[in-house]
């Protein structure tokens, strides 16, 4: 009996080591799953600028022993996927060249980046691109670039109609004026491309030039007090506009089908030779030079008399993310490297994209002095200097915001441009009707 018992005890003690190596070698010894984030971007005009981030966040995660799991998105749908993915309670982990921030900023859902800023260099980056990532003290977004808009000019059809004199244009009104003189110099050209769709950002932006060019404006302060979209002299700066469009939609100086165009639309009738010229960042010109070279040579880039910062494009990090300081690294290594990102994000579009380092805008401008960008007219840090307008923050207020954000990314500007210019329904009654909408979705969100 004694024995037995000695048995039992010895294969319970057996048991009991087994289960001991076993665990340790389950979870000391055995390979730890490695960290993982979840990335999400918004795809671009220009391949290039997607392969260098690519490049660089695998580089990084290589070094790192991170997974990475990169997912793309077409313009129009990354705003709605990120929105969706928030109200469900999943999402990713960093969003790079994504948008929109405010919404999530001001909701309290984003990390801070104020100590990448600093690393970065605070004062090597435009203020006016921190001044759109910033809400309450806080730089919760890295700018991926300036995108600014020019006017894309078919110069051979310009000497034709003998209209050299009037570029630069020197006023908004101007380019009316220039249209007019290029409409149908050859047959079958209309004189400017108009985005007038419902459903794309280039309406709402290529408008923005007018309503704040002519006085218009949205919000001077986070208030009901603030909305001034139908106040003097605000409302008669954006009726002017809302006129101006609706003459040049009237007269057919530009296709009939502007109506129907998303934001691809005026890059391709431009590039097809249906337009004379047309407003647009330099993803047209980035698209002549790699596709179509016989028609950049005939391009000629101008800067308008008020230029808007399309760059809404934005690296940011959401408080969920298991690995708040891998977020923060990788995002800092995108940016670390200035040189690296001018030439691979940068140059490699063709200055579709310009770079938000003054440093490195410099080099940029040294470039453009000695030729290397042919068909640009003027210097693009000087251009970059003059910036007053960014595409998604209020204006005069300067600043991104949850509703001008809900607003642009709802295209619902777009259904005001419409309405006035292409439907023809009286102008005061529906800026009064896009006051009060806007009043109340500020009073939903700012309260007051």
């Amino acid at each position: 009996m004694p024995q037995r018992k000695t048995v039992i005890i010895a294969v319970i003690v057996i048991a009991v080591i087994a289960i001991i190596v076993g665990y340790y070698a389950l979870t000391v010894l055995a390979p730890k799953p490695k960290p993982k984030l979840v990335i999400w971007g918004r795809a671009t005009f220009t391949p290039p600028q997607m392969y260098w981030v690519e490049k660089k966040v695998r580089e990084w995660a290589d070094a790192h022993g991170v997974e990475v799991e990169i997912t793309w998105f077409p313009v129009a749908e990354i705003g709605k996927k990120l929105i969706a993915a928030v109200e469900a309670g999943n999402p990713p982990d960093i969003v790079i060249n994504g948008h929109p921030v405010a919404r999530f900023a001001e909701a309290g859902l984003l990390l801070p980046l104020d100590d990448v800023v600093d690393k970065l260099g605070r004062d090597d980056i435009y203020e006016i691109k921190l001044k759109t990532c910033t809400w309450d003290g806080h730089v919760y977004c890295i700018p991926t670039m300036f995108e600014v808009t020019w006017l894309h000019v078919r110069w051979d059809i310009v000497q034709k109609a003998g209209a050299e004199d009037l570029f630069p244009p020197k006023t908004l009104e101007d380019i009316y004026v220039i249209a007019k003189k290029l409409h149908m110099v050859e047959e079958g050209v209309y004189g400017i491309g108009l985005p007038l769709g419902l459903n794309g950002y280039d309406a709402w932006w290529t408008f923005e030039h007018f309503w704040a060019g002519f006085g218009g404006g949205m919000m001077t302060s986070r208030s009901p007090d603030g909305v001034v979209i139908g106040k003097e002299p605000y409302r008669s700066g954006l009726k002017k506009a809302l006129l101006f469009v609706k003459k040049i939609w009237e007269e057919g100086l530009t296709p009939p089908d502007s109506t129907e165009w998303v934001d691809a639309s005026n890059n391709i009738n431009y590039i097809q030779g249906r337009i004379a010229m047309t407003i647009n960042p330099l993803s047209i010109y980035y698209a002549l030079m790699t596709q179509k070279p016989e028609l950049a040579a005939k391009t000629r880039l101008y800067v308008l008399p008020v230029s808007v910062d399309c760059g809404d494009e934005s690296v940011f990090i959401f408080k969920t993310t298991k690995y708040p300081d891998l977020a923060k690294d990788l995002v800092y290594y995108l940016f670390a490297d200035k040189e690296d990102y001018r030439k691979g994000f940068c140059e490699s579009s063709y200055l579709y994209a310009l770079p938000i380092f003054k440093s490195q805008m410099k080099v940029i401008s040294e470039q453009w002095k000695k030729g290397k960008w042919p068909g640009i007219m003027e210097d693009p840090l000087k251009v970059v200097e003059k910036i007053k307008y960014h595409e998604t923050a209020a204006f005069p207020l300067g600043e991104r915001t949850t509703v001008s954000e809900a607003f642009r990314e709802g295209f619902i500007w777009n259904e005001m441009i419409q309405r006035v210019v292409v439907k023809g329904e009286d102008p005061d009654k529906v800026i009064d009707e896009f006051h009060n909408r806007f009043l109340e979705e500020v009073k939903r969100v700012y309260g007051g």
